[in-house]
């Protein structure tokens, strides 16, 4: 049960990782034909899900991790941590929208 849930989360970030680049290619483009921050900064955006998708994969990998000696109840809790990091990542991502669309 476990390995079936850790196979769909890497499948379903992968998907998330490739259809998230493409659209911040197609997005900086456009924006920057546009001379738009709103279309650059949601190419960013993308960018951040991509790579928050790349921690996901990273984190599911280390908790599905078996119990050993220094950890005896397994690595489930490294979850937690890619969550703090993928949230930071996407506040970092919002904060920077913000202050381009200010500087704009």
């Amino acid at each position: 049960m476990k390995n079936k849930r850790e196979k769909i989360i890497i499948r379903t970030s992968i998907i998330s990782i490739i259809t998230n680049i493409l659209l911040a290619g197609f997005k900086a483009f456009v924006g920057l034909l546009a001379n738009s921050i709103a279309i650059i900064s949601d190419a960013v955006n993308n960018l951040s899900d991509a790579l928050s998708g790349i921690i996901t994969i990273i984190g599911t990998k280390l908790a599905g991790k078996a119990p050993n000696k220094k950890h005896p109840y397994g690595y489930g809790r490294i979850e937690y941590i890619t969550s703090l990091t993928v949230s930071g990542i996407v506040l970092y991502a919002g904060i920077t929208a913000l202050v381009e669309s200010v500087k704009k």
